[in-house]
């Protein structure tokens, strides 16, 4: 039987993860896609995450507080991949900037769809932030790239489809990030 969850993301933290950090993502999944009425908080609900951050992308919309929010999230993502020696201090460099300047078009809302019960081993699914206080939602640090669908990705751009190809398609980081800087 499948337990489906899901997670609402941004295309540049999709690209940043499966690029840079090697496919491993960072992730926040709801028990379901529209998650009103199952104890969700708007910020637990990823319908309402990709309507956020739709309006702001579709208006190319700098300023919008929610685009600003996921700036302010990917930094602190760098940092922390930064710490744990994911990437060399003069990457996580490039990547702050990516993260402060990259066009709104990178904030385009994409959706990762999964089967909870697939997650392994038991344990990497954790119980965090408001489902602590019965959200039906679990955190998983270090989601592979194999284990989850994208959804909702068919916005069309040249940047976009380098970025959608294989982890480790790229010779190194630096190719990778030279198209996002390119952007930025």
């Amino acid at each position: 039987m499948t337990d489906n969850y899901y997670s609402t993301t941004t295309f540049i933290a999709y690209s940043i993860n499966r690029h840079i950090y090697q496919d491993q993502h960072f992730t926040w999944v709801a028990s379901n896609f529209y998650a009103y009425g199952s104890g969700n908080p708007k910020s637990s609900n990823p319908l309402l995450i990709y309507t956020d951050l739709y309006q702001p992308w579709m208006d190319r919309d700098p300023y919008d507080k929610f685009i600003l929010q996921h700036r302010l999230a990917l930094r602190k993502g760098i940092m922390a991949k930064e710490r744990e020696g994911v990437v060399a201090h003069r990457i996580a460099i490039d990547l702050k900037f990516i993260a402060d300047r990259i066009t709104t078009d990178f904030f385009y809302p994409i959706v990762y769809a999964l089967d909870i019960n697939t997650i392994t081993p038991v344990g990497r699914a954790q119980v965090g932030g408001s489902g602590l206080s019965g959200s039906q939602e679990y955190f998983i640090p270090d989601l592979n790239g194999g284990e989850f669908s994208v959804l909702f990705d068919d916005h069309s751009d040249p940047d976009f489809n380098q970025m959608r190809l294989p982890p480790n398609h790229f010779s190194s980081h630096a190719h990778a990030l030279a198209i996002l800087l390119a952007r930025s």
